[in-house]
């Protein structure tokens, strides 16, 4: 898993950093007159807003790591145009699940809740804009961390983790409203490729013995859509205000 991860930061570090330096170089030979699209007349503002939903891998109680629960977590964050051409990208998501429940003649049971947190950073590269419209390559990376706690009371509680790594880049627009005079409000879309690693483990699954720990992992290259074309409304659609 070390030799994975180390990789796929490596090639995540290589990509975001090879996007700014292509992104300062195409700007450094044309770029396009202020004033000409709604996208250059945000340069130098900073936009804050919705940047996607981003999901984590979580060892499932009872199933143990060969049934892992998706949990989701909202990325929030900012973009900021560092020039017409280049800018940045940083977010953070964040879930906290609780409860409990009590059957009828029954005691009180807690559920078994969840804390997820992911990191999200990204270079958007605007090739072509006009009036309302910006055409974009957004190479990005996302860390994701799970974890959870089953009571098992007498025995030990089974230790529920996820680990979520993904690096890739997206093809797609940003459209700005100014059309109906906000253009300081944008909508964005894309699909793209990424290569993903998830691994989830349990330390006790079986209740019995917290030395038997179930691990598994799982390397995906893929298209960001996943299979279900209506994902594209719920993970790859963001929403930005500059100001």
């Amino acid at each position: 898993m070390k030799r994975v991860v180390t990789l796929v930061a490596v090639l995540g570090t290589t990509l975001l950093s090879a996007g700014a330096a292509f992104g300062q170089a195409a700007d450094a030979g044309a770029a396009p007159a202020a004033g000409n699209s709604d996208h250059v007349n945000v340069v130098g503002h900073l936009g804050i807003g919705y940047l996607g939903r981003r999901t984590v891998l979580i060892a499932g109680p009872g199933g143990g790591a060969a049934d892992p629960t998706p949990v989701d977590a909202p990325v929030l964050g900012v973009r900021y145009w560092l020039n017409p051409m280049l800018g940045i990208d940083a977010g953070l998501g964040l879930s906290f699940t609780s409860g409990s429940v009590t059957p009828p003649g029954g005691d009180e049971v807690d559920k078994v809740g969840s804390t997820v947190f992911i990191l999200h950073g990204g270079v958007p590269l605007s090739l072509a804009s006009s009036q309302h419209f910006s055409f974009q390559v957004v190479p990005e990376i996302n860390l994701g961390m799970a974890s959870a706690t089953q009571e098992l009371d007498p025995a030990p509680d089974n230790e529920l983790s996820g680990f979520h790594l993904d690096i890739g880049a997206r093809a797609g627009a940003e459209v700005h409203f100014g059309f109906i005079d906000v253009p300081q409000l944008s909508l964005q879309a894309g699909v793209g490729l990424s290569f993903a690693y998830d691994s989830v483990s349990a330390s006790n699954p079986d209740g019995g013995d917290p030395a038997e720990e179930s691990k598994d992992s799982t390397t995906t290259f893929g298209t960001s859509l996943a299979n279900n074309p209506w994902d594209i409304f719920t993970g790859n659609i963001s929403a930005l205000y500059y100001f």
